[in-house]
C-alpha cells in the first residue's frame, strides 16, 4: 500500500505540464471547532477479549467536542494545482469510569479516575485540475493515530499510521470579492485503509488583493477497521466542523 501511495504522489507531480503558466502559491490556515462522537476499539494483537467492542466511546471518556487546525499549501500552475495539507486533532480528557473497561488487554475498573489523550492527524498530498464547471482532485492521505489511557497505575497506549487514496471535487462561485465554495471528498474502498469522508461549504472574502478571511462548515467522518480476528476499530465523526480561515496568495 505504501508503494502505491508513493507511486501515485510521484505521478501526480510529474503529470504537471512544464509549459503551464500562471504560477501562484496559496497558504491557508484554519482554526476549527466541532462536536465529536465515536469510539476507540483497541485490542492487543487482534486477540478476542483484549478489548471491549466499540469501546471506549468518546462520550464515556468525557469527550464531547474538540478544537482542530488545518494548514494547506497550494501551488497553482495553469489548470493544475498540486497541494499538501494537514489536519491536527488532539483530544484529552479525565474523569471517573462509569463501568469496567477492557482496552489493549488491560482492565480498568468502574469508579477509578482516568487520564486520556488521543490524536488523529491527517496528512495529505494531492492535485486538482480545473475544468470549466468544477475541479476534481485526487490525493494520498495518511492517518496518524495515537491513543493513551491511564488509570490506577495501568496504562494502555497504541500508535500506528495508515494510508488511503481519496477522490473529490470542488466548485467555486465568485461574486465580486466573495468566493463561495462547495466540496466533497471520499476514500477509495481498499483493504486495510481508513475511510475518510468530507462534505463542506465555505465563504471567503478578499479584503485585499492577496489576503482573504473565511468561514467553513464541514461534515467529517473517519472510520478504520483492520483485518485481525478482533480488529482495531476507530470511528470519529465531526458534525458540523466549523472553522475560521486566513489565506494568503503570493
Amino acid at each position: 500500500m505504501r508503494q502505491l501511495v508513493n507511486i501515485l504522489i510521484v505521478n501526480m507531480f510529474l503529470s504537471i505540464p512544464l509549459v503551464a503558466s500562471a504560477d501562484e502559491f496559496n497558504l491557508s490556515v484554519k482554526q476549527g471547532y466541532a462536536p465529536l462522537s465515536g469510539y476507540l476499539q483497541t485490542p492487543a494483537g487482534g486477540e478476542p477479549g483484549t478489548s471491549d467492542i466499540r469501546r471506549p466511546t468518546l462520550k464515556e471518556l468525557n469527550v464531547d467536542d474538540t478544537d482542530y487546525m488545518d494548514v494547506d499549501l497550494y501551488y497553482k500552475k495553469g489548470k493544475y494545482t498540486p497541494y499538501v495539507g494537514a489536519r491536527w486533532i488532539t483530544i484529552d480528557s479525565s474523569g471517573l469510569l462509569e463501568k469496567d473497561l477492557t482496552s489493549k488487554n488491560h482492565t480498568f475498573l468502574k469508579g477509578t479516575s482516568f487520564d486520556h489523550e488521543t490524536s488523529f492527524n491527517i496528512y495529505r498530498v494531492g492535485v486538482k485540475y480545473d475544468f470549466k464547471y468544477f475541479r476534481p482532485k485526487l490525493e494520498a492521505a495518511l492517518m496518524d493515530f495515537n491513543y493513551k489511557l491511564e488509570s490506577a497505575g495501568i496504562r494502555a497506549d497504541r500508535s500506528y499510521a495508515k494510508s488511503t487514496i481519496r477522490m473529490g471535487a470542488e466548485k467555486t462561485f465568485k461574486i465580486d470579492a466573495l468566493d463561495i465554495q462547495v466540496e466533497t471528498s471520499w476514500s477509495i474502498p481498499l483493504p486495510n485503509t481508513p475511510r475518510i469522508y468530507t462534505v463542506g461549504t465555505g465563504v471567503k472574502y478578499w479584503f485585499a488583493k492577496n489576503i482573504n478571511i473565511g468561514f467553513d462548515a464541514q461534515y467529517f467522518y473517519l472510520d478504520y477497521e483492520d483485518e485481525q480476528e478482533l480488529p482495531n476499530h476507530l470511528r470519529l465523526e465531526m458534525k458540523p466542523a466549523l472553522s475560521l480561515s486566513l489565506q494568503y496568495r503570493f
